[in-house]
């Protein structure tokens, strides 16, 4: 696909477009703008004015959390994901310094693992990690998460 441009910005709105276009639940724009504010790191995608790709990463310092990595269903298989992840990927071995070593973390969308991999992600649990752990924390609940059934997360 041609006329694909690639930037650090990212607004509210776009992200919040991105994220329904997989199919994710929405997030009010006040936590989004939180979210996009806190991000170490943004990239995104573009085709014109429209943007088609996101990715971020939080870190501190000793560990990254790579998120919201999403291309919009009608510009997958264009190589979008793979830029983005290889920007990401240049963007935290570039912030290691003096023998640093930073545990980067991520939450594969179910199904999707096989392109993490080629990033050297791997799958959970492995000989070098434990099973990922997860719950889901509700304003409305303090206690007995195990028996909530919460809706499916977007990881």
């Amino acid at each position: 696909m041609k006329n694909i441009t690639y930037s650090n910005e990212l607004s509210v709105e776009d992200y919040c477009i991105l994220r329904k276009s997989v199919g994710w639940a929405d997030v009010s724009p006040t936590i989004v703008s939180q979210a996009l504010n806190k991000s170490d790191y943004i990239i995104s995608a573009s085709v014109g004015s429209v943007k088609v790709g996101m990715a971020r990463v939080m870190s501190d310092g000793t560990q990254a959390l790579v998120m919201d990595v999403i291309v919009h269903p009608d510009y997958q298989g264009n190589g979008i994901g793979n830029f983005m992840m290889n920007g990401i990927m240049e963007y935290l071995h570039n912030s290691l310094h003096d023998g640093q070593h930073l545990l980067v973390n991520l939450n594969s969308t179910k199904g999707r693992e096989s392109f993490y991999i080629q990033y050297g992600f791997e799958i959970r649990p492995s000989e070098n990690f434990g099973t990922g752990m997860a719950q889901w924390v509700s304003e409305n609940e303090l206690h007995n998460q195990k028996s909530k059934k919460h809706p499916p997360r977007d990881f």
